[in-house]
C-alpha cells in the first residue's frame, strides 16, 4: 500500500500547489555569483561586458526535483554612467510537470555621491511564461486496492499555460569596503493562475549587506602573498516573500586564484514551528577557481532540516562567468562594488 499511497499524496499536493497556491521564487546559494538575478542594480557593475551561465539542481534524489538554467549578459557604458543587462532562465519543477521561462531586460544608473560612496539604482522588466502538463500526473481513480491501474483519458485537465509581465526595482549603496542593497520584486503582483484568478505572485523584498576585509596588506611580511588578492567577505542576505522568509549568513574567501565560501541558511533562533521545530534549511560550501577574466565555481547545499530523512542528495550549483573588455584601451579604473566578484 505504501508506494501507491505515497504517489497519490504527491499527486494531490502537486495539483493543489499548481492550481491554487502562490508560488515562491528561485533561491540561489551562489547569490553573489549570479548578481543581476539578485538585484537589477548590479547590471553593468563589472564595468565590462560580462557573460554568465548558472545551473542549479535541487534535491536530485527526489521525483519532485527542481532544475534551473540561467544565462545573462550585461555591460557598462561609462559615458552614460549606466549599465544594461539581459537575463534568460528556465526552471523545471516536479520532473518537468511545471515549467517557467523568463526573459528580462535591466537598466542601472551609477551615481557617484562622494569620492568614497556610490549609489546604484536599477529597473527590470520581465516577460514570463509558465506551463503545466497534467498528463504526467496520476489521479485517485487510477488506483485500486491492487495498486496503479494505468493511464486513462477521463480526466478533465489538459496542459495549460499563462503569460505575464513582471517588474522589479532595486538599489545598492556602497564604498570600497562595504555595501547595502535592497530589491523590491514583483511590484505589480502578476496573476499566475492557469484557470481564472486567485494566484497572484507575492511581492518579494531582499536585503543584502557585506564587508570586505583585505588581508593582503596585513600579510606583507609574507613575500609569497605580495601582489595577490587576499580577502575575506562576510555577507548577510535576508529575503521575504508572502508568508515565507529566509536568512543566509556566510563568509567568502579569495586567495589569488582560489575561491572558497561557507554559509548557513535558516532562522533557528527567531523562528520556530510547532514549538520545538527549528527553522534550519541547509549548510552550503563553495569552491572555485579564477584565471584572468574567467571564473568557475561549484557549491553544494547539505540539507539539515527534517527533509534530510527523505535522502534528497542536497542541491548543486555551478557558475561560469567571463568578462570581456570591448574597448581594449587603457581607461580610468572605475570604483567597483566590493562584494565578491570572482574575477581579476
Amino acid at each position: 500500500m505504501g508506494n501507491w499511497y505515497n504517489r497519490l499524496i504527491v499527486c494531490l499536493l502537486s495539483l493543489f500547489v499548481s492550481a491554487n497556491c502562490m508560488s515562491q521564487d528561485i533561491q540561489y546559494s551562489q547569490f553573489y555569483a549570479n548578481v543581476i538575478y539578485l538585484n537589477p542594480a548590479f547590471a553593468g557593475n563589472a564595468h565590462a561586458l560580462r557573460g554568465m551561465y548558472h545551473q542549479r539542481v535541487q534535491w536530485p534524489a527526489l521525483d519532485a526535483k527542481y532544475i534551473t538554467s540561467h544565462f545573462s549578459l550585461d555591460h557598462y557604458f561609462s559615458q552614460a554612467n549606466s549599465g544594461v543587462g539581459l537575463m534568460v532562465y528556465k526552471d523545471w519543477q516536479g520532473a518537468n510537470t511545471l515549467a517557467s521561462t523568463e526573459v528580462a531586460l535591466q537598466y542601472a544608473y551609477e551615481l557617484h555621491l562622494t569620492t568614497a560612496h556610490t549609489f546604484r539604482a536599477g529597473l527590470q522588466t520581465s516577460y514570463v511564461t509558465r506551463a503545466i502538463d497534467y498528463s504526467v500526473l496520476t489521479f485517485p481513480d487510477q488506483y485500486s486496492a491492487n495498486g496503479y491501474l494505468g493511464k486513462n483519458t477521463n480526466q478533465p485537465y489538459s496542459s495549460g499555460s499563462v503569460r505575464y509581465l513582471d517588474f522589479t526595482t532595486g538599489g545598492i549603496f556602497y564604498s570600497d569596503r562595504y555595501w547595502l542593497g535592497l530589491t523590491y520584486a514583483h511590484i505589480n503582483r502578476p496573476e499566475q493562475s492557469f484557470y481564472g484568478e486567485g494566484s497572484r505572485l507575492p511581492y518579494k523584498l531582499e536585503y543584502t549587506a557585506g564587508y570586505r576585509i583585505d588581508l593582503q596588506k596585513k600579510h606583507d611580511l609574507y613575500k609569497s602573498d605580495q601582489g595577490k588578492d587576499v580577502y575575506l567577505t562576510p555577507t548577510v542576505h535576508y529575503k521575504l516573500q508572502g508568508k515565507s522568509d529566509q536568512l543566509d549568513l556566510g563568509l567568502y574567501m579569495l586567495y589569488d586564484h582560489l575561491i572558497a565560501g561557507f554559509w548557513y541558511r535558516g532562522i533557528p533562533i527567531l523562528k520556530r514551528y510547532r514549538g520545538t521545530l527549528q527553522n534550519n534549511e541547509s549548510i552550503v560550501a563553495l569552491i572555485g577557481w579564477r584565471v584572468q577574466n574567467l571564473s568557475l565555481s561549484y557549491s553544494y547545499d547539505a540539507t539539515v532540516s527534517k527533509l534530510v530523512r527523505a535522502g534528497t542528495a542536497g542541491s548543486h550549483e555551478i557558475n561560469i562567468t567571463y568578462l570581456y573588455d570591448l574597448t581594449k584601451k587603457k581607461r580610468k579604473v572605475m570604483k567597483k562594488i566590493p562584494c565578491p566578484h570572482f574575477y581579476k
